[in-house]
């Protein structure tokens, strides 16, 4: 596990912010000088501490107005019934998370559905539809649990395909 000092810390909170921050920025905004932040920036790349950088899509602008979280319990326990629902899940771009979970349940889903007709049929036409899927539980977010309706902050749409 990398070692993070505080400087780090200050680094990822600023790149967390704002991505698109240049080094020049960031360098200024935790007070150093633009190389020893350049340096430290990649050394968090090479570390894997910092994964990527992507552009964060408003599922909203893209007409996506509901956003539901779907528990899943397999009819199979076993490697293949998992791994049948994985590729079948991967497959759909509805699905933006897929949280493998303990307790009576299997697995959680956030989807993003344009209307009430669309998570209608992803439900009963796709996600019902595979093999080992014995039951699904849904339930749509109102909110973000910081004052926020659901889908004006945060989330996330898959575009196409990885």
């Amino acid at each position: 596990m990398p070692r993070l000092d505080a400087i780090d810390l200050r680094i990822l909170a600023a790149l967390q912010a704002d991505g698109r921050m240049s080094t020049l920025d960031v360098a200024e905004r935790v007070g150093l000088s633009p190389t020893p932040c350049s340096r430290r920036i990649r050394r968090l790349e090479d570390e894997g501490v910092i994964e990527g950088y992507a552009a964060r899509v408003s599922p909203r602008a893209l007409g996506f107005s509901i956003c539901v979280m779907v528990s899943v319990r397999l009819a199979r326990q076993g490697p293949d019934g998992h791994d049948q629902f994985l590729s079948a899940v991967e497959r759909l771009p509805e699905v933006s998370e897929c949280l493998l979970v303990t307790g009576s349940i299997d697995y959680l889903l956030r989807i993003w559905v344009r209307d009430i007709e669309a998570l209608r049929a992803f439900i009963t036409e796709q996600l019902q539809s595979i093999p080992s899927v014995a039951e699904t539980s849904t339930m749509v977010i109102l909110g973000d649990g910081k004052g926020q309706a659901s889908g004006l902050r945060g989330g996330e749409v898959r575009i196409g395909r990885p």
